[in-house]
């Protein structure tokens, strides 16, 4: 006797939750083949699709489903996640926020719709969708996790403390717990963490991740300690699991940048006057951890500037103009060649469609639109080429200080712009070929580009957001040095620090390591790019 639709649908269920996504697949197709207009079939067979990396079909399966059960909250959540993967970021708003008007069946809904807002920034409407699925299953860490992170961008420490360790509390050995909640200390006092810390990274058997987690949370307590021989010890033994990938990268990394530099050679497009009818785009750059999130904060404290975050529109619209369906972001000398080949305008109409969808309504009259993703500052070239109207303004700091604080930060583990950061020498490498494509910029485009010393900044900010100001064409607003009370969220390793009013701290701090950064200073050198008064 034949299998009935309910039996297949059961057995679908179970393969689901075994993750045996094969067979999901075939039970999905009997039923299909009996009943076309099944809707759970169609999801379940978009889970598959998605588990096998195939995006697009997995998308159309979600939206058939939708098609015959519209009102369904896991569905829409679940497209909500797909469509955020996909940077389709405001089909993605759109239908996470149906998602929560659908009312969600249990925590794990809540919590799926509360990560697409963190995603997509929208930080305000994260939080109550996350609180409501802790609410719902308190003793859920990863959804304690979830929301203290979305508190913790918001800027509310002690809450995300708060959560954070309610999380430990359930799984003492949620590494990534110990990292985040290490984030929130950056200055000040040490917590009495340290031991447990000393514990939890000598368990046996401790993944690579876990060790890397833990590592970096370590090397903060010891550096909050005046112990930075310990700190740096303790990053090296974190990272050694993630090596190999910096080693690996490092002539990936070269390559690149040496197609870079051979792939523009002349500044072929004046600049153009701004746009005052669509907004004028306005990137932010520079390497990681060089003050472009400050920044960020002081021009958006003008009335004239909107920002939408970190985002990675411009890198989606070049590989979108090459036709490339490679990794997705990755930049790379194939693409380099391809997107050239194509029209100037093609990146330019891409990236214009996807940042307005982002605003949800027409900019202001001579409105800035700010883009704050640092390494746009590879894609230089090609912001001039296609959006000749463009502002940037290039973050420059002392290399040695970019180099520590690139090595210090742990970035995004499963983004491969990042792995240099993973080895000592590999990120002196990087930002030396870094600081190189940075003079070819300026070389090529002058005036075209604003750049800014941090270490000037902090000396003397006054005088370096006037002269910032002037470059944009905009009046000089005194809120613009009140940056600490913007109350936008912010999604990056700065999100506490930018809450303070500025603060010198972090101005040569490489001196505090000046031994065990001996052998990138020695590549720095050899590279010729520290500044001139280096050796005294």
């Amino acid at each position: 006797m034949a299998e009935s639709v309910q039996a297949l649908h059961r057995r679908a269920q179970r393969h689901l939750n075994r993750g045996e996504y094969g067979p999901l697949a075939a039970c999905c197709k009997a039923i299909l083949a009996r009943q076309k207009d099944f809707a759970d079939a169609w999801f379940l067979l978009s889970v598959a699709a998605e588990a096998a990396g195939d995006l697009t079909r997995a998308e159309g399966l979600r939206a058939r489903a939708l098609e015959l059960d519209g009102g369904n909250a896991e569905y829409l959540a679940q497209q909500a996640r797909l469509l955020s993967r996909r940077s389709r970021s405001a089909e993605a708003l759109a239908a996470a926020r149906s998602a929560l008007a659908a009312g969600p069946a249990n925590a794990l809904g809540f919590d799926t719709i509360g990560v697409v807002f963190s995603r997509l920034a929208r930080y305000e409407e994260a939080r109550t969708a996350l609180a409501e699925a802790v609410r719902l299953a308190p003793e859920n860490p990863q959804y304690r996790f979830n929301l203290a992170a979305a508190e913790q961008f918001l800027g509310h420490a002690e809450a995300a403390e708060e959560h954070y360790r309610a999380a430990l509390a359930i799984r003492p050995g949620f590494a990534r717990a110990w990292w985040a909640l290490s984030e929130l200390r950056k200055t000040g006092d040490a917590s009495d963490d340290l031991p447990v810390l000393e514990a939890q990274a000598g368990r046996a058997g401790l993944s690579a991740e876990d060790a890397l987690y833990l590592g970096h949370a370590l090397a903060r307590e010891n550096e909050l300690r005046g112990n930075h021989s310990a700190a740096f010890a303790a990053l090296e033994k974190g990272k050694a699991g993630h090596r190999a990938r910096a080693r690996e990268a490092r002539a990936r990394d070269a390559a690149l940048f040496a197609a870079l530099r051979e792939s523009f050679r002349e500044s072929d497009r004046e600049q153009r006057p701004r746009d005052s009818g669509r907004g004028t785009p306005l990137f932010v750059v520079g390497m990681p951890r060089t003050g472009t999130t400050l920044v960020e904060r002081i021009l958006t404290s003008h009335e004239a500037v909107t920002s939408l975050g970190e985002i990675q529109d411009l890198a989606h619209a070049v590989r979108r103009s090459a036709d490339s369906s490679g990794a997705a972001g990755v930049l790379d000398p194939a693409v380099i060649r391809a997107a050239l080949l194509a029209p100037a305008e093609a990146a330019a109409t891409h990236y214009r469609e996807s940042t307005a969808a982002r605003l949800e309504g027409a900019p202001a009259p001579g409105q800035y639109i700010l883009d704050k993703m640092p390494l746009n500052a590879l894609y230089i070239g090609f912001i001039l080429r296609s959006l000749p109207e463009a502002r940037i303004v290039l973050l420059r700091r002392d290399p040695r200080d970019t180099c520590l604080s690139n090595f210090r930060q742990l970035f995004a583990v499963d983004y491969s712009y990042y792995d240099y950061h993973y080895d000592l020498e590999t990120t002196a490498h990087y930002v030396a070929d870094f600081e190189r494509l940075m003079a070819h910029w300026q070389s090529l485009y002058g005036g075209r580009i604003h750049a800014l010393a941090y270490e000037a900044l902090v000396a003397d900010p006054e005088s370096e957001v006037r002269a910032l100001l002037a470059y944009l064409g905009l009046p000089w607003e005194p809120r613009c040095l009140a940056f600490h009370r913007n109350a936008a969220g912010v999604a990056t390793p700065s999100a506490l620090q930018v809450r303070q009013p500025l603060y010198r701290d972090a101005l040569e701090r490489w001196r505090r390591y000046e031994r065990e950064l001996a052998p990138a200073t020695a590549i720095l050198t050899e590279a010729g790019v520290l500044p001139p008064a280096a050796g005294a």
